[in-house]
């Protein structure tokens, strides 16, 4: 494309040139004339090609790209779509998808996302809605029926029959939660957020755009134009993407000539209701100038500490540092007003309070979705084994992606501190559903959703030789995971052949009168990872306002009895209270747990069940008491040492890509030296590699509008956890190799082994 632009100006100048000595005033008109259509083809025809060319401008003087729809690949051809069996009804699964807990993840009225037009410049056609199955299945996200086409029957969605969502008596959960019928087609994942009013301002909101778990965590891969989907596993969305797609077409509604009331008749038809269109437009100009706020706020921030974001892109987010700045900053901005120079004002009012702005994070630890089957009887959840308990880790979620918080109104008996939109009882049942009844009860296995089996994707390509499974090798790989992969992942859940996963006491923990299966997790030293996300456990700090009145350690002293040494002094002056990042979200979030019960009281013969057996406490492998010396208490008590957990490997064949931030493409891949792995590998086609067990790679090597994973970039290391030397003794290797260098042969065995778990 740079060479067609270089074609047309080279043109451009040869008229000038010769028409200058002649007529040089009709020469410069001529140019001008011809500069100005040359730019209106392009933004017309070739818009993703001008911002690819300005997104190499430098030092913020890119304008042109930041106005731009950015490049997003073409949605693929899918000729078939199944949903593979994992132990849950098709009722099961659709309340999953659209069931709200809660959030408002979008900062405006549902009903203005399904009026939205994308923000792409068309003179001759309808530019269509964001909300289309066809642009939202560009930014990877999988479709899904409304409730009506469901009862019919959606096979062309992947469901298969319609028994299960016909059911003629109502299920607890149903009657707890209601059904979600989906009315206007949306992905998985999206869930119309029910009206309420705002705890931290008192002001009534509509009806409002929220992501559920399962916008993040649900998988599929596509093979010979077939779509295979299974719950619970890693999305391939680009959440950054959309989050800028909803920004620029609010501002190419306000600023492009008819789109503003084209957006306000559909409104109306929507909602079959009139609307003011100039009070309309006075709230529409408000969002965009709030969603302006933000960005310069963040944008000034980052300016400050001469840093910027780390490109998420496809498959990933940091959202440990994205919950971190949603919790503990922008739920502590101050509230804003409507007036037209309150960007400034708030810009100043922000910037001079350096605490507040200390607790705003860069996204600089991207990390693949994990897959959450047998999740909830893990001892410990997150990559870096920071989270025990259900409901805390769930309710975390949900506060992360921009569920209503009061965490800023400390003195208004009408406005209570910690009261949330949180829907608690929503969450409670997603994890029921995802646990069911306990693994060692009865026959042993994980009883709630289950890992996707090769087995079910292969039976729908039973003449393609790339499934099928060669029994001679999986024999060999049996042996190479007992020598290599039991010492952190363990025993295998499903070998039918090997079962001692159940059986190994050792294996297991008790806590509050439950088994949990006690996952492995080691130190990032050992390991040799990529080290950014451990970091936001270990390293990041947070000003909590006085006025809050909470103090964490003590706090989580005092709920969970978690022992935690160096406990706050109570103060009485306004300075902010710095806190390590993780123990201050346990405790607002079991703050804000506390104060659901207290609005809900009729539920509180749950909260013992709600709440779970594990306390609520840190991770005493991460956080060591430091001892005393001289009878005097080491300052500060603790010392923080990075971790990363291991989990069993059931369905890791459908985890792809590896490594917690997603730095390597195959199986194969991981089983090879960290040297010899890919160095840049494209991410956001879910084209998939049923002999190498990942993503499948475009010929020739480009990666047009998918993500570019270039493994030299902050955050995008692929080192450790390598196979690599000679030495076979454990105790004698370095950091960061975990075994001795496999032969080819040997690595297909063991990438055949992992196919079958």
């Amino acid at each position: 494309m740079g060479s067609i632009f270089r074609q047309v100006f080279s043109f451009l100048r040869r008229i000038y040139l010769f028409l200058r000595p002649r007529y040089c005033l009709s020469a410069l008109l001529i140019l001008i004339v011809s500069l100005g259509a040359a730019t209106i083809w392009a933004l017309f025809f070739a818009p993703d090609k001008i911002r690819q060319l300005t997104l190499k401008i430098e030092k913020g003087a890119n304008f042109v790209a930041k106005i731009l729809p950015a490049t997003l690949p073409p949605a693929t051809r899918i000729d078939a779509a199944y949903w593979l069996e994992q132990n849950w009804s098709e009722r099961d699964r659709y309340w999953f998808h659209h069931t709200p807990q809660g959030t408002a993840t979008f900062p405006i009225p549902f009903v203005w996302f399904l009026a939205l037009e994308r923000a792409e410049i068309s003179l001759f056609r309808h530019p269509g809605y964001i909300r289309d199955e066809a642009f939202l299945r560009r930014l990877g996200f999988i479709p899904s029926p409304d409730i009506n086409t469901l009862k019919r029957g959606a096979s062309t969605y992947g469901y298969r029959t319609r028994e299960a969502i016909n059911l003629p008596e109502t299920p607890e959960r149903d009657r707890d939660t209601g059904y979600p019928e989906n009315t206007f087609g949306l992905p998985v994942g999206f869930a119309k957020a029910k009206a309420g009013i705002d705890p931290a301002t008192g002001d009534p909101y509509p009806e409002l755009l929220g992501f559920t778990c399962a916008a993040c965590h649900t998988g599929h891969i596509e093979y010979k134009n077939v779509s295979v989907r299974f719950d619970g596993g890693p999305a391939m969305v680009n959440l950054g993407e959309l989050e800028r797609a909803i920004g620029l077409s609010i501002a190419y509604t306000l600023k492009i000539w008819t789109r503003f009331d084209r957006f306000a008749s559909e409104i109306e038809r929507i909602s079959n209701r009139s609307v003011d269109k100039a009070e309309l437009k006075e709230r529409l100009e408000y969002a965009l100038e709030q969603i302006r706020t933000k960005k310069d706020i963040e944008d000034e921030i980052l300016d400050r500490q001469s840093v910027r974001h780390v490109d998420e892109g496809f498959g990933r987010l940091d959202a440990l540092n994205r919950i971190g700045n949603q919790v503990f900053f922008a739920n502590l901005l101050p509230s804003k007003d409507t007036k037209k120079d309150s960007t400034k004002k708030d810009i100043k009012k922000v910037m001079s309070d350096s605490r507040l702005a200390e607790n705003f994070a860069r996204h600089d630890a991207p990390v693949s979705f994990p897959p959450i089957w047998s999740t909830p009887w893990f001892s410990w959840a997150q990559y870096d084994a920071s989270v025990q308990n259900e409901l805390v880790r769930n309710a975390g979620e949900a506060l992360g992606v921009n569920a209503k918080v009061n965490l800023r109104e400390y003195a208004n008996a009408q406005l209570p501190t910690f009261k949330s939109s949180v829907e608690m009882l929503n969450i409670y049942w997603f994890e029921r559903m995802l646990a069911g009844s306990h693994p060692l009860d009865g026959e042993k296995g994980f009883k709630g959703l289950q890992a996707p089996r090769w087995a079910g994707a292969a039976g729908l390509f039973p003449s393609d030789p790339a499934w099928k499974i060669d029994e001679n090798l999986v024999t060999v790989g049996r042996d190479l995971y007992r020598k290599h992969c039991v010492e952190c992942h363990r025993r295998p859940v499903s070998d039918p052949q090997d079962r001692s996963f159940w059986d190994d006491d050792k294996d297991w923990v008790t806590m509050g009168g439950k088994r949990y299966f006690n996952v492995v997790h080691t130190s990032v030293d050992a390991i040799g990872t990529d080290r950014q996300q451990s970091r936001v456990l270990t390293e990041r700090r947070i000003n909590l306002p006085a006025a809050l009145g909470l103090r964490p350690i003590a706090h989580l002293n005092s709920q969970g009895s978690c022992d935690m040494p160096g406990e706050e002094p109570l103060t009485t002056s306004d300075e902010a209270l710095s806190a390590p990042f993780v123990l201050a979200l346990m405790a607002v979030v079991d703050r804000t747990i506390a104060r659901w019960f207290e609005d809900y009281p009729e539920q509180r013969h749950l909260e013992k069940d709600m709440r779970g057996p594990r306390p609520n406490c840190q991770n005493r492998r991460v956080f060591r008491t430091v001892r005393r010396i001289d009878s005097e208490a080491a300052k500060p008590e603790t010392s923080a040492v990075a971790h990363y957990r291991a989990r069993p490997l059931n369905g890791v064949w459908a985890t792809a890509p590896y490594l917690h931030n997603g730095s390597v493409p195959t199986l194969q891949d991981v089983l090879t030296p960290q040297h010899m792995r890919p160095k840049t590998f494209c991410v956001g086609s879910r084209q998939f590699d049923p002999i190498n067990g990942g993503l499948a790679q475009p010929q020739g090597g480009a990666c047009g509008a998918y993500t570019s994973f270039d493994t030299s970039k902050t955050g995008n290391s692929n080192l450790g956890h390598s196979f690599e030397g000679t030495e076979t003794d454990p105790r004698k290797l370095p950091n960061g190799v975990i075994g001795p260098e496999l032969t080819k042969q040997e690595r297909n065995a063991l990438v055949e082994y992992l196919k079958t778990l």
